[in-house]
């Protein structure tokens, strides 16, 4: 949100953080169900559906919503050329296609289109394969995927693309992002949580990985861009920027939920686990799917018409208030809309244990049983 409400260009970052977090979460959950001794097929639709009922209804609802709004009033602007891809989920392969414009209604949905895309093939390596293969092929995606991003580059250059194309058409891709995915699932798969004793020299070096990294590609950039306002992570193609620095910060994302997560760190960053763990904190947290897909259009369509801030001061002063507005519209459609679907998740496919029968339905077994 701070990246696009121009206060921050390296607010970027944050998608990579949601990689490796999605990564994370997605991959316990599918290694737990993995040794569940459950039908394949009885897995394969808890998880999907589960998935389905969590992140189609607000998607597809707010994309018809679009479409209306385009019917009547022709914008956003591309959006009838943009719906298909939108609606398969396919839309972050769309970058490269010639005189690409996207629009702050649905652009950010990229992100979108490739956690499905994880959610839709990864469930098939990791159920169908055996658990010291998947190890091996999550180690192999993280070493293999800054070279993918280097072929990507040199195929886009080759295309005789713009550079920020390039550089977006990257970005996008969803196997330039495996390494984020892995990296996050390698902690619940091998355990990492139990197994490294002293996460926080792991944090402490990615720290100053990130850091040193980000420093010399600043002082090596022509860009003439402010320190503080990228750290040196300017999103682009110089000093091959594409290949290493979504690498860098894929370690520290990762380096830090292991910090947090571990069994052995309870003590460190307790600062930061109160602040995370605070309840206003886990509320913005159930609502934070619809807080990403809304906030580009408010802003853009509702907030910067009304108030049209151009001094960095003002968007400073105004940026508190807007998200407050961005968490009151997303907390409605949670708790008015998406709940629903919420509920009826848990009534299909709910990992809590059946309740047991209760004594006087079990007094009255036996003694039908006896009786018999």
């Amino acid at each position: 949100m701070t990246f696009h409400a121009d206060l921050t260009h390296f607010g970027w970052i944050g998608v990579q953080l949601f990689f490796v977090l999605s990564g994370f979460l997605i991959t316990g959950i599918l290694w737990k169900e993995k040794f569940k001794p459950e039908p394949l097929s009885h897995k394969f639709k808890k998880f999907w559906f589960r998935r389905s009922l969590r992140i189609f209804p607000l998607y597809i609802v707010y994309l018809l919503v679009l479409g209306v709004v385009y019917f009547i009033t022709h914008a956003p602007q591309n959006f009838e050329v943009h719906f298909p891809y939108l609606f398969t989920y396919t839309f972050n392969f769309t970058r490269s296609l010639p005189g690409w414009q996207g629009d702050p209604a649905y652009t950010h949905l990229w992100s979108l289109s490739i956690e499905e895309q994880f959610y839709l093939v990864f469930p098939l390596i990791l159920f169908f394969c055996p658990p010291r293969f998947i190890k091996y092929f999550m180690v192999t995606m993280v070493l293999l995927t800054p070279v993918t991003r280097l072929l990507l580059g040199n195929y886009y250059t080759s295309k005789g693309l713009d550079a920020s194309v390039v550089a977006d058409s990257i970005y996008w891709n969803t196997l330039s992002h495996l390494d984020a995915f892995f990296m996050g699932g390698l902690i619940p798969v091998l355990a990492l949580d139990k197994k490294i004793r002293k996460p926080a020299r792991i944090l402490a070096g990615s720290f100053v990985l990130v850091f040193v990294a980000g420093l010399l590609n600043y002082l090596n950039s022509s860009s003439g861009a402010f320190y503080f306002n990228d750290l040196g992570y300017n999103h682009g193609l110089n000093n091959y920027e594409h290949v290493w620095h979504y690498t860098c910060l894929n370690i520290f994302f990762a380096s830090l939920l292991l910090t947090l997560v571990s069994v052995h760190s309870q003590q460190i960053l307790k600062g930061l686990r109160r602040f995370l763990e605070h309840q206003w904190m886990v509320r913005i947290g159930r609502v934070s799917y619809g807080m990403y897909v809304y906030h580009w259009g408010v802003l853009a369509y509702f907030y910067n018409k009304i108030f049209n801030a151009e001094a960095l001061w003002m968007k400073v002063v105004l940026f508190i208030p807007y998200v407050i507005l961005v968490y009151i519209i997303s907390e409605l459609s949670f708790r008015f809309f998406e709940s629903r679907f919420i509920k009826l998740k848990d009534q299909l496919f709910s990992d809590k244990p059946k309740k047991e029968p209760t004594r006087a339905i079990i007094e009255q077994t036996l003694i039908s049983n006896k009786t018999i």
